[in-house]
């Protein structure tokens, strides 16, 4: 039992890092299409874009650094075989 309960553990771990680098690598999209509207003399246009690619960053570490640790303790929690 405690198999399969690290064994799905680690399957939503996987998940959510996927996940989270799906969303990093849209931040980083839009924060690049920023900076492309900042050249095209589109000030506030790349403001926004640029804002919202780097908040989106911030939230998906956040969020994978909050499932690796609820997953630890988690693990911890699980009771020793016998």
């Amino acid at each position: 039992m405690k198999q399969k309960i690290i064994d799905e553990l680690l399957r939503q771990a996987r998940l959510t890092f996927n996940v989270a680098l799906a969303i990093t690598a849209a931040s980083a999209i839009m924060t690049l299409s920023g900076v492309g509207l900042v050249y095209l003399n589109k000030i506030p246009e790349a403001s926004l874009t640029t804002t919202a690619g780097i908040l989106a960053s911030i939230g998906s570490v956040q969020f994978a650094k909050d499932a690796k640790e609820e997953l630890r303790e988690m693990i911890d929690k699980l009771p020793e075989k016998s």
